[in-house]
């Protein structure tokens, strides 16, 4: 049997990390206890810090079961590198179902945007447009005087390999997304769901403009993949994916 360490402490940028083992094709959560068939835990130290506060884990590995560490990525969210529900699974070396349940209960946002683009697959290959090219829309960086005159506010333009226009813009936050990140919010900082705080908290997140949320201006029937963000100077970068459909 294998051993293996794990803290459950809050990482920097409010992150939380989550742990699953798994044994073949099915998993297991790790709460801080026993599970039988899974693991056990050797030793658990406590940590009082305040938001801080975490506890190390020392556990032992029932043979054939393996580690599954989640955390996102400091300007993202786990996922995000991930363009289909088959790579997630061959990400996480599971079932599609069984990856899906967990990506599902943990990020829903990552699992929604992939939700989203296989349905956006399966409407092209209906239509008789078989594939799809991904052009990647990357821009950041920019100066003092690019700043003044809007750059983070207008559109971002790139081609298709045929030389079609793909352009994209700033957009909001979808209400049912900014629900959860409000709710979500309310519970780590001790508020009701339907406490005014989340509910100002909500307004605002709809309210906000900006490249998290991207969205298309051409071409018509064009979908957004993802949207990634980089730290750098003067607002740092910014990497929009689009999958545009291509007549075969």
């Amino acid at each position: 049997m294998s051993t293996y360490g794990y803290n459950d402490g809050r990482c920097c940028g409010g992150r939380y990390p989550r742990l699953y083992l798994a044994k073949g094709g099915e998993v297991q959560k790790f709460d801080g206890e026993n599970i039988p068939g899974y693991c056990a835990v050797v030793t658990e130290q406590y940590e009082k810090a305040g938001k801080w506060s975490n506890t190390s884990y020392r556990l032992e590995l029932a043979p054939g079961v393996r580690a599954l560490y989640f955390l996102s990525p400091l300007h993202g969210t786990w996922g995000d590198n991930l363009g289909s529900w088959g790579e997630v699974a061959e990400e996480l070396g599971l079932p599609v179902d069984v990856a899906q349940a967990i990506v599902r209960a943990e990020y829903p946002h990552t699992a929604k945007r992939l939700d989203d683009l296989e349905q956006f697959a399966l409407a092209v290959e209906a239509t008789g447009e078989m594939t799809t090219e991904t052009v990647v829309i990357s821009f950041g960086s920019p100066t003092n005087r690019s700043i003044r005159e809007g750059f983070w506010g207008n559109p971002k333009s790139s081609r298709t390999s045929d030389g079609r226009v793909v352009t994209v813009a700033p957009g909001v936050m979808s209400a049912e997304e900014a629900d959860r990140r409000a709710r979500e919010w309310g519970e780590r900082c001790g508020y009701s769901a339907d406490s005014p705080k989340v509910a100002q908290f909500r307004e605002e997140l709809t309210a906000c403009v900006g490249w998290d949320h991207p969205v298309i201006v051409e071409p018509e029937g064009a979908k957004v993949i993802s949207s990634r963000y980089s730290p750098g100077m003067h607002g740092g970068y910014r990497t929009v994916e689009v999958a545009v459909p291509t007549a075969v």
